[in-house]
């Protein structure tokens, strides 16, 4: 089935399938398109069946079949920061936990709406389903090759991780909690980073899982933790207290973890960086 799948593939450039509307919001964006195709059209896959149809693909080839692909967010490349700037967001979905994911480049929201803020981006562990054509990118520079999903936008999300979220303890003596780190950027200017070091409690919400490879050459993970379910910091970067992450399985969703780090201001963002996850209620950690 999948051999005839492929065949379908064909190489060249397609047209976005989408044209703007004539509404624009404030800052002359449009807010929303006309799809050409409706939710209801694609051929369902996985997302292994999909990199397989990309890497079958001629270099910079683009399916002329629509394709409609459930997977769960491994990766997010858009801060939450530059959203309202963009609109539009990538990110990569996966079968089996960032083994091999596809990456979906320039997405839009559900009904093919641009997405508004940063509360709106599918959180890393959330399952969806996308639709688009797909292509086989090969930057110029370094030859990379990588399987997108383009065009596309979310059908549906049959999971956010935040509307999971159990709880947090109370932070302990000498810990502050997520929303007492935020606070801390009142003090703190843009893309600086503080001086001291603090101690902070939270679950974690968001995973953005390495490569392979670099877990095993760098061994840290970015993550973000959150007192409440809303508000939340991103851990940029943090190891493990024993010097470096070695598994996957050492930081899951739903952990309950204390960092000890710095924080940065981005650009109004709580980043806990230069340090180590010191604790965590995971029995793998």
């Amino acid at each position: 089935m999948l051999v005839a799948v492929i065949a379908m593939a064909m190489a060249g450039c397609k047209e976005t399938p989408y044209i703007n509307n004539p509404g624009v919001n404030n800052e002359g964006i449009p807010d929303t398109v006309t799809v050409l195709y409706p939710d209801t059209d694609g051929i369902e896959i996985s997302v292994d069946s999909a990199i397989a149809i990309c890497m079958a693909l001629p270099d910079g080839g683009t399916t002329s079949e629509i394709y409609k692909i459930r997977g769960m967010v491994v990766g997010n490349s858009t801060h939450p920061y530059d959203v309202p700037a963009k609109r539009d967001i990538n990110f990569s979905i996966s079968d089996n936990e960032c083994i091999s994911s596809l990456s979906c480049y320039y997405t839009k929201n559900l009904n093919n709406r641009r997405f508004q803020n940063g509360k709106e981006v599918p959180l890393t562990g959330s399952r969806l389903t996308v639709v688009g054509v797909l292509t086989k990118y090969v930057s110029a520079s370094s030859g990379k090759v990588t399987p997108e999903l383009k065009d596309g936008f979310i059908v549906s999300i049959d999971t956010m991780v935040s509307e999971s979220f159990k709880g947090c303890p109370e932070p302990k003596d000498g810990e502050l909690s997520v929303n007492q780190a935020i606070e801390l950027l009142d003090e703190i200017e843009d893309e600086a980073t503080s001086d001291d070091t603090y101690k902070i409690r939270g679950v974690v919400i968001t995973r953005d899982l390495p490569t392979p490879s670099d877990l095993e050459q760098y061994g840290n993970m970015t993550f973000s933790i959150s007192s409440d379910g809303g508000s939340y910091a991103t851990c940029y970067r943090l190891k493990h207290r024993d010097g470096k992450f070695t598994a996957y399985n050492q930081l899951e969703l739903g952990d309950t973890v204390v960092v000890e780090a710095k924080i940065q201001n981005y650009h109004g963002v709580c980043e806990p960086t230069k340090g180590n996850v010191i604790e965590s209620s995971n029995p793998n950690f």
